[in-house]
């Protein structure tokens, strides 16, 4: 275990060294759209220097960059129209549903932003209809580190280490060769950049490229916008925002089925839907 441990901190110190740029890594997102059980595939992007990181949306945050200025905000309704819209043989103007992925849209609306000189992580997020924000110590999570699993990723030695993160139980996969101590989603504490991770319940996280980028790490655009509050209280909210949409949407006079009938919308299962279950 010492001789592992010593070869930890030289593969650090030596890829500390010779790193001069930022991290960049794609993941590939899984987890439950729907307690339909249906599985919602996504790319996420991690771009981590000494100081700081962001996990996003390259997609959202280029839409966010856009819609930032009034400027922005015309010139990607302008090609999202081109994009989007038919012409009927009568002239009028419609939107194919079909065509959307033919222009940038946001879709995922998640930002963690992780900062190790004030120790925080701060999420960003759209829950129970709103943009709402939280932040929490660092030093939260906890790992136990199995030093005789390993694995390949990418080319990289990979590690295996345990965590029970508000609970859900991690396995995730670490390498030393990445200088930069961090992770996607908010997944961190290890020496070394994790490639893997994986909560159960289809709750999975993969990387399918690792590069340096002479990007610095973004900001998220327009953080006034987003009301802020404690992470606890919002996941319940939107638990309860969940269950209560079809009686919130009669209330305003709109039919879940056409025929007026009950929908009878499936409860929110938070070991099947939720990142983060103990609230």
């Amino acid at each position: 275990m010492k001789q592992t441990a010593a070869l930890l901190i030289m593969c650090l110190v030596a890829a500390a060294a010779a790193a001069q740029e930022n991290l960049a890594v794609k993941y590939t997102v899984s987890n439950r759209a729907t307690d339909s059980g249906d599985i919602h595939s996504y790319n996420m992007v991690l771009v981590a220097g000494p100081k700081k990181s962001l996990f996003y949306n390259a997609e959202s945050l280029y839409c966010d960059s856009c819609n930032s200025t009034p400027e922005g905000r015309a010139k990607l309704e302008e090609i999202q129209m081109k994009a989007w819209q038919v012409v009927q043989p009568d002239g009028s103007v419609t939107l194919d549903g079909r065509k959307l992925g033919l222009a940038p849209e946001k879709r995922e609306f998640l930002y963690v932003a992780k900062d190790r000189e004030r120790g925080n992580v701060t999420v960003y997020d759209r829950k129970v209809g709103e943009l709402l924000q939280y932040t929490e110590p660092l030093s939260e999570m906890e790992w136990g580190i199995a030093e005789d699993s390993t694995r390949n990723i990418l080319g990289y030695e990979c590690l295996m280490a345990h965590s029970d993160y508000h609970g859900r139980e991690w396995t995730a996969w670490f390498t030393p060769e990445l200088p930069i101590q961090d992770g996607p989603w908010k997944l961190r504490g290890l020496p070394g950049m994790i490639l893997s991770a994986d909560g159960g319940d289809n709750f999975h996280i993969e990387a399918a490229e690792v590069g340096v980028t002479s990007q610095d790490v973004p900001h998220v655009y327009s953080v006034n916008e987003y009301g802020k509050g404690e992470r606890r209280k919002i996941l319940a909210d939107h638990e309860h925002y969940i269950n209560n949409l079809q009686s919130r949407l009669a209330a305003q006079g709109i039919k879940v089925n056409a025929d007026g009938s009950a929908a009878n919308l499936p409860k929110f299962d938070r070991r099947r839907k939720a990142w983060e279950t103990d609230y």
